[in-house]
Parts: C-alpha cells; structure tokens; sequence
C-alpha cells in the first residue's frame, strides 16, 4: 500500500511539474489553449487528436520491427512505450539529449543487446531524417510558390534545416555501414576517461570495445538484408512525420478554415519542421511557432496564423508530450512491479 501512495504521488508531482514545464516555460498559456479548444469544432479536434497518437505509434512500430528482426519479440506495447520515452524525455531536456537513452533504457530493461538497441535506434533515426528530407522535397516540387511567400530569415532556416538534415543522413549511414568511425568515437572517450583518472574503467572499455564493435556489425549486416524491413522502417517513418503534420492541417479545418488549403496547410508545416529541426527541441520551439506565424500569416492573416499556432502546437507537441510522460510512468511502475515479483520469487 505504502509503494501504491509512493507512486500515485510521484505521478501526480511528475505530471503538474511536466505541464508547468511544459507550457508555461514555452510560453503557451494553458487557459488560452483550452479556450481556441473550445472554440474549434470537435469534428476535426478528433482526427487531430488521432494523427498526434499516430506520431507516438508509428515511431515505436518502427522501433519493434527493428528488435524484431534482430531477435528480440518485442511487443506493439512496447514500442509505443519506447517512443513515448523518446518523445518526452527530448521535449524536456536540453537539446533533446535525453530522448535516445531514455528509450535505450526501456530497451535494455526488455532484455534487448545494448549493441542491438544502438543499432535500432540509429537505424529509425536515420530514417526519421530521411522521413523529413523527403516531405521537403514533396513540399519543394509541389509548392515552391509557400516556399517563396517565406520571409527571408524563414528561407534560410528552412534552407539550413534541409542541409543539416542531409548532413545528419550521410553521418548516420556512415555509422551504420563503417565500424572504424565508432571505433574511432570509443578511443576519444577512453582517452578522456584516462586524462581524468578512470583508468581501470578505461581498461574495461578497451577489452570490450573489439567484442562490441564485432556484434555491432553482425546487427548491422542483418538489417542490411532485409530490404522489406528498410522500406518498411522508412514509410513508418514518413507516416510519423506526415501525422504530426497533419495535426496542423485538421487544427486549420476545426478553426473553420478552407478545406482546399489543406495541401498548403502541409507544405507549410512541412517547412515548419525542416526549419526547426536543425535546432533540437526544446530549442526549436520558438523557432518552429515563429515560422508557424510567418508562415500561415501570409494564407490566414495574423490574427488566424496566431490561432493556429496555438492550437496545433497545443495538440502535437504539449499534449503529445504529457500523454508521452504518462505512458513513460506507467511503463515505469510496471517494470517496478515485475522487478518487486522476481525479488519475492
């Protein structure tokens, strides 16, 4: 009983201190949302609601097909949690440091390889930003006139996004497909570990490192053969990326907005998150809802752009981000209570 109220606390704590963070720090009003809920019609609040839950399902259907294939029976349950952890643990820490060990940590308390679980989450990452890049060229050859609408400081983020997302591409594939480059990685650290006297932690490090980097690459050549896998992977990936942004599109109908615009709608937001995803988040908050206004101002006028924003940031972002601690709270205590049962067994 006491362990129940422990964690019942601990989730209400975790909970208001992750909306305060959340909302007020970002500077989005909590009754200033509630309020342009309200207001906008439910019949096209729940597909926006239903393509933010997407966003989580998708990554973590990714992250299962991966384990999968590398010979871990992961469940669709556990994918979504894996994500989740992602998702919320980026919104919060600085420069999203926090997401991939988050997920990794849940990985590995599965009894996932912590070779296979760097592998997984290297290869959907690499994907992800394949996932963007390929929405931008979408975008690009269908709507180069949004693009030119942009002010000029909105041009060169989104054109800056669009390189480092490329660069970021190339430099995944690059861990995937050359070991020597980890290898290389692995020495920096041991002779840091060294200069600060962790010397036998080093050692440890060093005698693993050839052992690791052997099972790293058998992970890597049985992904490899499997294109079904990749393209399955990759659409997973696109669809993600297409149902955060379709949030947006549903958010401009519920405000009564123009059913033709949607296809403009998604290019914009399209080069909304190109424009700020070469700032991780929490950084590329700001960046996002200034392109988010800049860009719809020109469609919408200011004072509808505004709304916008508000409403669909509210949805695919805040929301989706305490849906996300939740989930990561429960798959938290769940895993309390399998470790409690072994311990009385």
């Amino acid at each position: 009983m006491k362990k129940k109220i422990f964690w019942a606390f601990f989730t209400l704590c975790l909970s208001i201190l992750t909306t305060y963070a959340l909302f007020y720090s970002g500077g989005l009003s909590v009754a200033e949302f509630w309020q342009k809920i309200k207001d906008a019609s439910p019949v096209w609040l729940i597909p926006a609601a239903v393509c933010m839950l997407a966003f989580i399902f998708f990554e973590g259907r990714s992250l299962a097909l991966i384990a999968r294939t590398l010979g871990y029976p992961v469940k669709k349950r556990k994918g979504f949690l894996y994500a989740a952890a992602d998702i919320y643990f980026s919104s919060i820490t600085p420069s999203a440091t926090g997401g991939q060990p988050a997920s990794a940590y849940f990985m590995h308390k599965d009894g996932i390889s912590g070779v296979a679980t760097t592998v997984a989450l290297l290869l959907n990452l690499t994907m992800y930003t394949l996932a963007i890049i390929t929405l931008g060229f979408f975008s690009i050859a269908f709507f180069p006139r949004v693009f030119m609408d942009f002010a000029l400081p909105c041009k060169i983020m989104v054109l800056i996004g669009i390189v480092t997302m490329t660069l970021l591409t190339v430099f995944f594939i690059l861990l995937l497909k050359k070991q020597s480059i980890l290898l290389k990685i692995g020495e920096i650290i041991i002779s840091i570990m060294e200069r600060i006297g962790l010397k036998k932690a080093a050692d440890r490090v060093r005698r693993g490192m050839d052992s690791m980097l052997e099972r790293y690459k058998e992970c890597v050549v049985t992904l490899s053969g499997k294109k079904t896998l990749l393209a399955k992977t990759f659409f997973l990936n696109l669809a993600q990326r297409a149902s955060q942004i379709l949030v947006t599109v549903f958010c401009h109908y519920a405000m009564g907005g123009g059913v033709f615009d949607g296809l403009k709608i998604f290019a914009i937001q399209t080069y909304v998150v190109l424009g700020s995803n070469f700032i991780p988040v929490p950084g590329a908050v700001g960046i996002s809802e200034f392109l988010m206004y800049h860009g719809y101002a020109e469609l919408l006028g200011d004072e509808a752009s505004c709304s916008l924003a508000i409403l669909s940031r509210g949805i695919s972002f805040y929301t989706c981000s305490i849906i996300s601690v939740f989930t990561v709270i429960l798959g938290f205590i769940l895993l309390q209570q399998k470790k409690n049962k072994g311990e009385k067994l």
